[in-house]
């Protein structure tokens, strides 16, 4: 992502549903500002802390909700969100949250998972990452994420995708599933392996250790010249 968007160092940035910060952190000495923020208390004590360590004092963690940002219209230069868009019930609310506070033209810089495009393992894809997490909704495939973003006022203008190798054992422990939800994720993968039903999952054996892959895509786009909402007039929150 930071490779991806065009930073300046007189930028002030809006990470959203920020987590821990990993890419506010990442972003922060390369801009002015950076406002994080996030609904999770506890994510952002984490953030914080992590911060400090970091030496980072230009960034500002702040407890809000993505579907309704506590801030005026065009108020950052940049506006990006790093592995959130699948834990939103309905993305279009806070992707056009996102181009509301962006000034127009500007950028907004997206990372996701992504679904398979085959809809034949679509469903079971998510199925499996809901129960390791439930708070995953619906992971897009690439062209839903594309056409999401230009229905919130995002002109998507670059997306790269691409394959990350995820050992089981430590995606499991990071959510702290219930190990019955452990038990079955694992199972369907190991009968993917001996030529059962596909996942989207794509699970393989190295050196003794259950591994699959995920899709990964950096989307980069720009807000509209000109914001209205569904009855043609200016925005004002």
């Amino acid at each position: 992502m930071v490779t991806m968007l065009p930073l300046r160092s007189d930028l002030r940035v809006l990470d959203v549903a920020a987590g821990t910060g990993h890419l506010g952190r990442a972003i922060a000495p390369l801009v002015r500002e950076v406002i994080a923020i996030d609904i999770t208390s506890e994510m952002l004590i984490k953030a914080r802390e992590e911060a400090a360590r970091a030496d980072l004092s230009n960034i500002v963690f702040e407890e809000g909700d993505a579907a309704s940002l506590p801030y005026e219209d065009a108020s950052f230069d940049m506006v990006v969100s790093r592995l959130a868009v699948h834990h939103f019930e309905q993305p279009k609310v806070q992707l056009k949250e996102m181009a509301r506070v962006c000034k127009s033209g500007h950028t907004v810089g997206i990372i996701d998972l992504l679904s398979p495009d085959d809809q034949s393992v679509n469903a079971t894809y998510n199925r499996l990452e809901q129960l390791r997490d439930p708070s995953h909704t619906h992971a897009l495939t690439k062209n839903q994420l594309v056409k999401t973003m230009g229905v919130s006022g995002i002109a998507c203008q670059r997306i790269d995708a691409r394959d990350i190798h995820v050992d089981f054992e430590q995606w499991i422990t990071m959510t702290g599933a219930n190990p019955q939800n452990k038990i079955a994720i694992r199972d369907e993968l190991q009968e993917e392996l001996r030529g059962g039903t596909r996942t989207g999952m794509r699970p393989y054996i190295k050196d003794g250790a259950l591994k699959f892959i995920q899709t990964w895509c950096v989307a980069a786009g720009a807000t509209a010249s000109n914001k209205t909402d569904a009855a043609g007039t200016a925005k004002e929150k």
